[in-house]
Formats: C-alpha cells, structure tokens, sequence
C-alpha cells in the first residue's frame, strides 16, 4: 500500500503560482503605496524610499526593506515584526479596498486552468507569491478566485525578504506534509517576473513564464530562459500541454 502511495506521488506536478500579473492585475495602479506607506510608518516609524522602489517580483517583506534600508533597517528586523506587521497590513489594506481605491480584475484564462488543473489527480495547485498572507487572501477573495488556493500548502512574502526562500519553504512544506520526498523537478513555478525564474532556479524547479505582468514583456522573459513561455493563460489546452510536459 505504501508503494502504491509513494508510486502516485512520484506522478504529481506540483503548480506553485504568483498572484500578481500572473492571475490578477490591479485595476488602480500604485494604489498599494497607499496601505504600504500607512503601514510602514505605524510598524517601523517611516516609509522610507518607498516611491523610489520597483516593486515588480519583490516579495512584500522585499519591498519594505528596500524602502527602509537607508535608515539601517535588516531584513531580519523587518521580518521580527511579522505578528504586528500582518494585523496591521490587514488593517490598512482593507481601508483602501473598501474605499474602492484599489479593485483587481482575473486575467484571461486563469480561471478556466485553475478548473482544468483541479480536475486532474496528478496537478497539485498552490500558491508562492511575494504578497503577504493577508494580503493574498484579500486580493483572491475579491476576485473569487481564494477557494482555488483555500486549502492548499501556499507560501507567502512573510516567509523571507528573497524570493528565492519561498522556494525552498515550498519544497520544504510539501516534503514534510506528504512525508514523500518529492523532486524538485517535480515543481513548477508559473509566474511573470524574471525573480520567478531565478526563484525556480534556485530549487531546482521548472517554470513557466507568463508574459501578461506589466513591466516585464516576452521578450525581456526569455533572456531569463524559462522552460516555456505562453503570452497569457488564456488556451488551456496549450498551458495544460506545456505543464504536462515540462
């Protein structure tokens, strides 16, 4: 029986997905200063660089101490106020949603892959975003795509201020909750930044690049050598191929 189990997992592809430019897009662009500034001066005392940061594949926690680096912040003082940094978050990011300064809109396609995905016994789909768990579940809530992800083994931007360490906690979690341990090669890390590519890199991990972010384009993607790379989401039969065989 144990064979067996082990035999099933061997067979699993493990889709670990970004949020931003990848499944949704924000409709308000740069209103997340709003709730990262607030947010920074009530945990930290100031919002440092903030304007001056490109925050495109940066984890949260990544953002906040770029902002902040300048006035001797360390990502590991950043990540010390995780408790109060995430209620806080929560807080203010809700204010600017529900005052309808920041909406998101599903991108095409991603709702139909997320079905076709779950439909089959060898996908396993998850999240690994920069955004922070709170946050997450407020941009997925309100575009009604967070019971995709609702049980699943996701990792969040509150885990390190390096991209690359929420690979590594990917893996780490699923080998430790399937007791199975499972290639890296099972994985694939499906996102729109170069930072998702180097992120799968760094484990060993395959990705597919997805070219509907907003700063970075096709061509800009393939420098980075993905595995493979679609311009959207939006033939699932083409995205489901390439996971397949990737």
């Amino acid at each position: 029986m144990m064979h067996a189990v082990q035999n099933e997992y061997a067979k699993r592809k493990i889709l670990l997905w970004d949020i931003d430019g990848t499944l949704i897009l924000s409709t308000t662009r740069g209103s997340y200063k709003l709730y990262f500034a607030s947010t920074m001066q009530k945990v930290f005392g100031s919002s440092g660089d903030l304007e001056a940061v490109m925050p495109s594949g940066m984890t949260d926690t990544q953002i906040m101490y770029e902002s902040l680096k300048n006035k001797g912040f360390t990502p590991e003082k950043i990540l010390s106020k995780r408790d109060v940094l995430l209620r806080t978050f929560k807080e203010e990011m809700l204010k600017v949603h529900e005052s309808g300064k920041e909406s998101y809109r599903v991108l095409e396609g991603v709702e139909e892959i997320l079905t076709a995905t779950l439909q089959k016994q060898n996908f396993v789909n998850a999240l690994l975003t920069g955004n922070l768990s709170v946050a997450a579940e407020i941009k997925l809530r309100s575009v009604g795509l967070w019971n995709y992800f609702i049980d699943s083994l996701n990792v969040f931007g509150e885990v390190s201020c390096n991209r690359k360490d929420l690979a590594f906690e990917a893996l780490r979690r699923f080998r430790e909750r399937y007791k199975f341990n499972f290639s890296p090669s099972q994985f694939v890390i499906i996102g729109d930044t170069p930072n998702d590519i180097s992120a799968a890199r760094a484990i060993g991990a395959k990705v597919l690049s997805v070219a509907t972010g907003r700063v970075h384009g096709k061509e800009d993607l393939l420098k980075h050598k993905p595995d493979a790379l679609v311009e959207s989401l939006k033939d699932t039969e083409q995205v489901l191929e390439i996971l397949e065989n990737l």
